[in-house]
């Protein structure tokens, strides 16, 4: 009898012991922290694809058009290397500065002329080409150096320039190479002793001249100048005037012209308008025209165009499901956002957006902010951000599934 008693008061406390620990567990498992919940395969961003590019394109030559600070760049015919008549004097113009830059409002160096650049000058008036009058002992800044080949498109001063800066036309050729390479123009070709563009084996391409367009635009130095209708106090020529007949047309605000006999007509131009209130700078190249005249003419639809083909774009709507969150205990809960984002954009380009979700905790409440899609900082627009929210709060767990799930 004994020994059955103590069996049973063992089994009593064994019995005790388990209810004890299914009990604490069962409380346990009811009353622990539930594991936040995790996004599926969030994207990382989206990618609005905006309507096709309306641009007016000129009827003959190659054309391009490109929008500074960005990677919107629409080409028009065969973007084959063509002659650049004097629109590689931006090439001459960015190679120099790169080696004798210059602060904005600042005059430079003085630079002394010599019979070399009276000789220059005598070389390129017998072949026809634009010169401005130097002489033996002249002194002239560098900063009026860079007006005298921009507005009159002095083929003399190019060259004097150049070898000003570099020693020789050669020593020129290898910098302006190099500064062609840095940059990924690889169509455009800066033939051996030549900075005006004279030489009909300078070429490049529409696209091209774009982009360096874009470079010559975001040198203050070079945009203040190519923006100057006239300048005055330049040593013997004293008022020189601007080529660029466009200038103040049509919101244009440079760049250059050129015309040969093998070049034809040539035309970089830059015009700036507002876009989401921030100044947005349009460069476009027309490039294979029959004469300057035609160059200019048929650049002019092509500028507007490229001016009005902008316009609002909803990046995103409200109430768009952006992502979703993982409910262990079954279903699924979305992340909506709050507000919609509209924004005028360029025809023909792909705006991208970054989105982020954070993990969540599992008694969120509908409308709580999940995380954000984001577009990025661009010249285009500032930074924008809408908040993402919980559509509706997590279902909550059976009992029977917090004590399997410890």
């Amino acid at each position: 009898m004994k020994r059955n008693g103590r069996a049973g008061r063992k089994r009593w406390l064994y019995g005790l012991v388990v209810v004890l620990v299914a009990s604490s567990y069962g409380y346990w498992a009811s009353q622990r922290t539930l594991p936040a919940l995790q996004p599926i395969a969030a994207p990382s961003g989206l990618a609005v694809q905006t309507p096709a590019a309306a641009l007016s394109w000129p009827a003959s030559g190659q054309s391009a058009v490109g929008i500074v600070g960005t990677s919107i760049l629409e080409t028009h015919g065969p973007q084959t290397a063509l002659p650049t008549a004097s629109t590689a004097k931006l090439i001459t113009a960015l190679t120099v500065l790169q080696q004798k830059p210059l602060n904005l409002n600042e005059q430079g160096p003085t630079i002394i002329l010599t019979a070399a650049d009276v000789d220059l000058y005598n070389s390129y008036n017998a072949r026809g080409g634009s010169v401005v009058p130097v002489a033996a002992g002249e002194q002239i800044s560098e900063y009026q150096m860079l007006q005298a080949l921009m507005l009159p498109s002095a083929n003399n001063m190019a060259d004097s320039l150049a070898i000003w800066a570099f020693g020789s036309l050669q020593t020129y050729n290898a910098a302006a190479t190099s500064f062609l390479a840095g940059h990924g123009l690889t169509q455009t070709k800066v033939s051996p002793e030549d900075a005006s563009g004279f030489a009909p084996d300078t070429v490049s391409t529409a696209r091209e001249l774009v982009k360096i367009g874009e470079l010559a635009m975001q040198n203050q130095v070079l945009a203040q100048i190519v923006g100057q209708p006239t300048a005055n106090g330049i040593p013997l020529a004293n008022n020189i005037k601007n080529v660029n007949f466009l200038l103040g047309t049509a919101n244009i605000v440079g760049i250059k012209t050129g015309n040969t006999d093998e070049a034809g007509g040539v035309f970089v131009s830059a015009s700036r308008i507002t876009v989401n209130n921030k100044p947005v700078t349009i460069v476009t190249a027309l490039t294979g025209a029959p004469t300057l005249f035609s160059a200019v003419k048929g650049s002019l639809p092509l500028i507007q165009s490229a001016q009005v083909n902008f316009s609002p774009t909803p990046i995103i709507t409200t109430g768009s499901i952006i992502g979703r969150y993982r409910v262990p205990w079954g279903g699924t809960v979305t992340a909506l956002t709050s507000n919609s984002l509209n924004l005028r954009t360029w025809h023909g380009s792909i705006i991208p957006t970054s989105i982020h979700l954070k993990p969540i905790a599992a008694n969120s409440p509908a409308g709580s902010t999940v995380g954000s899609l984001t577009l990025p900082k661009s010249v285009l627009a500032d930074q924008q951000s809408v908040p993402l929210k919980l559509q509706t709060t997590p279902s909550k767990p059976s009992l029977t599934w917090r004590l399997l799930h410890p």
